[in-house]
């Protein structure tokens, strides 16, 4: 038994002073992880983060959303690569033709007319000829005037429709970054949300471990109160006291499995598994540096306000909302678009103060769990040397092996508030630095 619970010791005592640092997310995904944890049953948190980035249908369905833009983005480059070949095949200098050939024409009778030797039947058929030209000339520039209002008319459609077209283009453009965005941010989101479902898969493990052990100890507390009211050392009130802890205690640890169990399953499910598949999860150690959160300046909500992505396109919706406005609006239009961009000023606002109460909520987290985990740590390090103590009383028969097994209890118990406390903090600075680089973090869990 000894040497069972000094392993057990030696193990926490790795996993509770396991890091130096709480250290900032890691983002890259490993190429080979899919084949590298096929039929794989234990797994680590990093694995199951990978492959829960991986396996994550909404990152599959922004990825097909991506295509789907770049494709429209194509198809209008073409129609404005071929609003562009109109546009250049448009030839003004042939409308003008007709009536330059005719001028010329005027202008050589014009200088026959010149010629003294002509004759008066000549000139009078000159002169006809010339009025003739004239008439002609004034039909062929009313229809040249009527053709360059028309290739006018369709220049100017044109031009138009390569305005509307650049617009669409750019509205793509937006929406492409903002889903590149979406996806960079879903990718945190998973390893967040992937590692909060572990590390609790991680603790209740553990907690079943101890209820375990406590079962254990309350079975054969139960059997001393039995054996105490047979020789009538106590009463059945005692006896059945004892029974209703033990009956409470495996009720709680059936409660703890089936939970332990469902979020096994949902972790299965987000890294592309049958729900029902093993799994056992490598706990992650615990950070031994324990530090206290920046302090809440003026500077730091400065910074996390710049970062925040949701609030960049408000502001950029607002300034799409004002570019909008034209000369030839009416004036309820504009007065329209001036209420959208209030509304607009009132969304930014609002979500300058969100992102401020935010970071001052994280900051006040991370401190009292930093301050939890330090006297949890402490109280766990003061148990083990109370266990020390009680094993060296039990091998000179001063104490009870109950007494002693309560003592391991106590070990255990401290062992298991440490492990949460430290897990905790963990995820508090996690969802810190998923903030500060401008992730909404309010949906995610702890």
């Amino acid at each position: 038994m000894n040497k069972k619970t000094l392993k057990t010791v030696a193990s926490a005592m790795v996993i509770t002073f396991g890091l130096s640092v709480v250290p900032a997310p890691a983002f890259a995904v490993s190429t080979n992880i899919v084949a590298e944890t096929q039929n794989v049953n234990t797994l680590t948190i990093s694995q199951i983060q990978d492959l829960a980035v991986i396996y994550n249908d909404t990152n599959q369905s922004l990825q097909l959303k991506k295509k789907q833009l770049e494709l429209q983005a194509q198809m209008l480059r073409n129609d404005r690569r071929s609003i562009e070949n109109q546009i250049n095949s448009m030839d003004s200098s042939g409308m003008a033709g007709g009536s330059q050939q005719i001028q010329i024409a005027i202008a050589g009778v014009a200088e026959q007319l010149k010629d003294p030797n002509l004759t008066d039947a000549e000139k009078t058929a000159l002169q006809a000829q010339q009025s003739a030209l004239g008439i002609q000339l004034a039909s062929a520039q009313a229809t040249e005037q009527s053709m360059a209002a028309s290739m006018q008319t369709s220049l100017d459609s044109a031009l138009d429709g390569i305005d509307q077209l650049n617009d669409a283009l750019d509205s793509i453009d937006e929406g492409k970054d903002d889903l590149n965005k979406a996806m960079e941010d879903l990718e945190k989101q998973m390893r967040y949300t992937a590692a909060a479902l572990s590390l609790n898969a991680v603790q209740l493990d553990k907690t079943i471990g101890l209820l375990e052990d406590q079962i254990a100890l309350t079975e054969r507390s139960v059997k001393i109160a039995e054996l105490q009211q047979e020789l009538g050392m106590n009463t059945s009130v005692d006896v059945s006291s004892a029974q209703v802890a033990l009956v409470e205690a495996k009720k709680n640890l059936a409660d703890q499995e089936e939970t332990l169990s469902t979020i096994k399953r949902s972790i299965n499910i987000l890294i592309g598994r049958n729900a029902g598949n093993p799994l056992e999860i490598v706990p992650m150690n615990l950070p031994i540096a324990i530090e206290s959160a920046p302090a809440y300046t003026p500077q730091l909500i400065s910074k996390f306000i710049d970062n925040n992505y949701s609030l960049e396109t408000l502001e950029r919706d607002r300034v799409n909302l004002k570019d909008s406005v034209e000369d030839d609006m009416g004036s309820d239009e504009k007065q329209d678009i001036d209420y959208q961009v209030m509304a607009k000023d009132m969304e930014i606002d609002n979500k300058k103060q969100a992102i401020e109460d935010d970071l001052k909520a994280m900051i006040a987290k991370i401190n009292s769990n930093a301050e939890a985990y330090k006297v949890s740590r402490q109280k766990y390090v003061n148990e083990q040397k109370n266990y020390e103590f009680a094993q060296k009383k039990f091998e000179l028969g001063m104490i009870s092996e109950l007494t002693l097994l309560q003592s391991e209890l106590a070990l255990k118990s401290a062992e298991m508030t440490n492990m949460q406390n430290g897990y905790q903090y963990y995820l508090d600075w996690q969802k810190y630095y998923l903030a500060e680089k401008g992730i909404d973090v309010s949906q995610l869990a702890l």
